[in-house]
Formats: structure tokens, sequence, C-alpha cells
């Protein structure tokens, strides 16, 4: 088990919701992730950004939260964007061939700069 714990915070960029990690997304920290990106999501923004500038170790449990929130997300119409993935999740994505699931953007202002082409124009503000 990894001694790095995830930590999380939320906050809200505009029409977007970011939720931010930092630390290991590993099988011991999932419910933490699921956790805070539902919270996220029952809060119906424009488009759900999740920034894992901070992550270290991200495995295929990070990776499968990421799509089980995605899913969810997609059926209630909420576009989900990483902000600043690192190299260990861009590594996991490129390996894994799911990069392209998860539009990515160096921050979280050019996230909210692109929501049109995400929502069509309903969250633009």
């Amino acid at each position: 088990m990894s001694g790095h714990r995830l930590k999380a915070s939320t906050r809200r960029v505009g029409p977007m919701v970011v939720c931010s990690f930092s630390g290991d997304v590993v099988q011991e920290a999932a419910a933490v992730a699921e956790n805070v990106l539902d919270k996220a999501l029952a809060e119906e923004p424009a488009v759900l950004g999740v920034d894992l500038s901070g992550v270290g170790l991200f495995t295929s449990t990070g990776l499968n939260v990421l799509i089980q929130v995605r899913k969810r997300a997609a059926a209630t119409e909420i576009p989900l964007v990483l902000i600043a993935p690192s190299l260990g999740v861009r590594r996991v994505l490129e390996l894994t061939e799911t990069g392209f699931l998860f539009p990515a953007f160096d921050t979280a202002e050019q996230a909210v700069s692109g929501l049109d082409g995400l929502t069509g124009g309903r969250g633009a503000v």
C-alpha cells in the first residue's frame, strides 16, 4: 500500500465544477474519489472537471473510477474533462488507449473557454 493518501478538494470555475486530487489513486482511495466526484455531479454543473495534476500513482482503479463517473455524467449530459493530468495519469490513458474518452486541458480556465465545444453552448457564460 502506498503512503500517499488521496486528498481532494472541489471548487467552481465559472459554470464548471472542478474536483482536484493529489496523492495516489489506488484501490484504497477509490471510495474517496467516487464520493467527491458524485457530489460534484449532483450540483449539475455545465462541465465536470477533474484536476489530476497532483496525482502520483494512478492505477487501473483510478481509471475505472474515471470511466464509471464519465458514464454517470454522460447519462445527465454533463461532459467530463481532465485538467492537467500528471505524467502517471497520461501514461495509463496511453497504455489503455482510453485517452480519447477524456478531453484534457492544461488549466480549468482553458476548459471553461472551450465550453461551447463541449456543451453545445448550454453552459456558456
